[in-house]
C-alpha cells in the first residue's frame, strides 16, 4: 500500500511541476520567440524599404531570442536539480514518510464512520 500512495503521489507531484514549468518557463518562452521573430521579419521588411536604422534592430530581436533560449536551459537544468536534490534529503523523505503514516491511520476527511456524521 506504501509503494502505491507514493507512486500516486509522485504522479501528481509530477503533473503539479508539468504545469507549473508550462506556465511559467515554455509559454513565457514561446511568447517571446514569437515576439521576436515578427519584430525580426518586421525589421527585415523596414530596411528593405529603405530604413536604414531597421538593420541594427534586425540584429538584436534575433539576438533577445536566443538570450531567452539561453535562461530557459538555465532555470530548466536549475529547476532539475533542485528537485533532485530535495528527492534525496532524508529530512524530507522521513517527513513523507510520516505524511503518509498519518493519511493511512487518518485519511484526509476523518474516517468514514465520522464523516457519515456516527
Amino acid at each position: 500500500m506504501d509503494e502505491s500512495d507514493s507512486t500516486a503521489e509522485k504522479k501528481r507531484g509530477d503533473k503539479k511541476r508539468f504545469w507549473k514549468d508550462c506556465a511559467t518557463l515554455h509559454l513565457p518562452l514561446v511568447i517571446v520567440l514569437l515576439v521576436s521573430s515578427f519584430a525580426t521579419l518586421n525589421q527585415f521588411h523596414r530596411w528593405t524599404e529603405g530604413v536604414d536604422r531597421s538593420f541594427s534592430y534586425m540584429i538584436q530581436w534575433p539576438i533577445i531570442g536566443i538570450f531567452a533560449i539561453v535562461v530557459w536551459n538555465r532555470y530548466q537544468a536549475k529547476e532539475r536539480t533542485d528537485v533532485a536534490v530535495l528527492d534525496e534529503d532524508p529530512e524530507t523523505q522521513a517527513w513523507k514518510a510520516y505524511v503518509t503514516q498519518l493519511h493511512r491511520e487518518d485519511p484526509p476527511g476523518g474516517p468514514p464512520e465520522r464523516a457519515a456524521g456516527n
